[in-house]
């Protein structure tokens, strides 16, 4: 007990590794990271350059083993560079959106009162218009780049995040350890970051995993619809560009919805893996 207490980092590895399924998670996304390093030593060639025939079918051309688009480009040069797009999109919109959703979360509960109510009523508006509508408004005004697209996802993911913090700081911001800071004069910020925060980041952490998830299938939509950045590879894209051809050539968009959909559901198990981790109802979990 004295050396699990010693070292909570192990402990919360060892738990983490209980749950096999999540494990399978990191590998899957550990390969697309590994993917998305090397995509420029595995295909140093421009991934939107026309390579070779329209419409070539996988492992037809052993230099073009996922076969080609419908304007000849190396759909595994696409895929390979798409993680890239993916995982930026993804990570930098769950940033943002828990950097928003903390902050507001975080304020409306430990001050309360009109700001509470106020800010409330913010996150409602945001919930009550579909955030898919919410994204192509905001990317039909600003432009299909990659970081508008990212911008927008980050504002659009926050509430979860918002309405899990204000629950978790309500349950923290009267406790002994906070009036005890109170009383020792503790300015109300040095009391949020240092004391309450950390105290309810686990299952802020948790969510935020899955609003990555959540951000790659936007991002994803937003590409089939024609408004992702044409000067990059992207996995909705190549879907999107592959719609029209479904019945003569299913495999362009097969491919990269099979990658969506390990990397989506990979991240989910991770999630799964940190919410057994972090929780404390479940940390004695045979």
């Amino acid at each position: 007990m004295a050396a699990a207490s010693a070292s909570p980092g192990l402990d919360f590895l060892r738990r983490f590794a209980r749950n096999k399924a999540a494990l399978v998670g990191l590998f899957v996304i550990l390969s697309v990271i590994g993917l998305a390093i090397f995509a420029s030593q595995l295909y140093p060639r421009p991934p939107l350059r026309i390579v070779g025939r329209p419409e070539l079918w996988p492992f037809a051309n052993p230099r073009h083993l996922l076969g080609t688009d419908s304007l000849g480009r190396d759909i595994a040069a696409m895929i390979v560079h798409g993680t890239r797009t993916t995982l930026l999109i993804g990570i930098f919109a769950s940033l943002t959106a828990t950097l928003i959703g903390v902050t507001v979360g975080a304020s409306s509960a430990y001050f309360g009162g009109w700001l509470d109510e106020t800010l409330m009523r913010v996150t409602e508006l945001f919930q009550t218009v579909p955030n898919i509508i919410f994204i192509l408004t905001i990317v039909s005004i600003l432009g299909p780049d990659i970081w508008h697209i990212t911008l927008a996802v980050g504002l659009v993911t926050w509430t979860p995040i918002a309405r899990l913090t204000r629950a978790e700081f309500l349950t923290l911001r009267d406790r002994e350890f906070v009036q005890a800071c109170r009383s020792m004069g503790m300015s109300d910020l040095r009391i949020i970051l240092g004391e309450i925060l950390p105290n309810a980041l686990p299952p802020v952490i948790v969510l935020s995993s899955l609003v990555i998830a959540s951000a790659i299938l936007f991002e994803s939509a937003i590409s089939f619809l024609g408004l992702g950045d044409p000067n990059i590879a992207s996995w909705g894209g190549l879907i999107g560009d592959g719609r029209t051809l479904i019945r003569s050539s299913w495999y362009i968009c097969a491919v990269p919805g099979l990658a969506i959909m390990a990397t989506v559901l990979a991240l989910n198990l991770i999630g799964d893996g940190l919410n057994d981790a972090l929780n404390p109802n479940l940390r004695d979990r045979s």
